[in-house]
């Protein structure tokens, strides 16, 4: 378990550590992406952008 430090090379790198843990066991959670109903819902599944209707 250890912490790996980088060289600063570029600004993103800058103050960046990765523990070694973490690396190899990530939780499922946060590998996969959550299920998107989309075209304007909320997470309730409710219409809430404008003009999205079945009128002409």
């Amino acid at each position: 378990m250890a912490i790996h430090l980088y060289k600063t090379s570029t600004p993103s790198t800058r103050n960046g550590a990765v523990d070694s843990q973490v690396k190899s066991n990530p939780r499922n959670n946060l590998i996969y992406g959550q299920h998107h109903c989309g075209k304007g819902r909320n997470a309730r599944g409710i219409i809430t952008v404008r003009h999205r209707g079945g009128r002409s």
